[in-house]
């Protein structure tokens, strides 16, 4: 039974501590996890996001702008974040009506400038879609 998508949309995200995409397929070390355990405020920490995001048969081949952004618990949003395009064609072999998953990894050194709750806001053409929070906690 297939999902009836009308518009662009995240499907998941989660946090790893490395991920990336080779010839369409996820590979990930240390993934799905809320808790960072944060050595030292003064020192970036390696995260990578990852997301996948539905892609409705009738709005491939255009571009849509996804941001992703890093905010405290207060809604302040980190210096880092990211905007880029997501277009996704439609290969040979595809069934008219079909849904498509890109997915993507966005990998960088953040700087976490206190500890307590983050959350990771990806957005589709300014549309909130999908927010995961994760907490950076002392190491214990």
């Amino acid at each position: 039974m297939s999902t009836v998508v009308e518009r662009v949309e995240v499907d998941f995200m989660f946090l790893a501590d490395r991920a990336e995409v080779l010839n369409g397929k996820l590979y990930v070390m240390g993934g799905a996890w809320d808790r960072y355990r944060l050595k030292n405020i003064n020192s970036p920490v390696d995260i990578s996001i990852v997301i996948g995001v539905l892609v409705p048969w009738n709005l491939t081949n255009e571009p849509h702008q996804l941001q992703i952004r890093i905010e405290d618990e207060d809604g302040n949003s980190l210096a880092q974040g990211a905007d880029c395009n997501i277009n996704v064609g439609r290969p040979v072999s595809s069934t008219r009506g079909q849904v498509f998953r890109a997915t993507a990894v966005l990998s960088n050194r953040w700087t976490l400038p206190k500890l307590g709750a983050y959350s990771v806001v990806a957005s589709i053409a300014g549309r909130e879609e999908k927010r995961v929070t994760f907490y950076a906690v002392e190491p214990g």
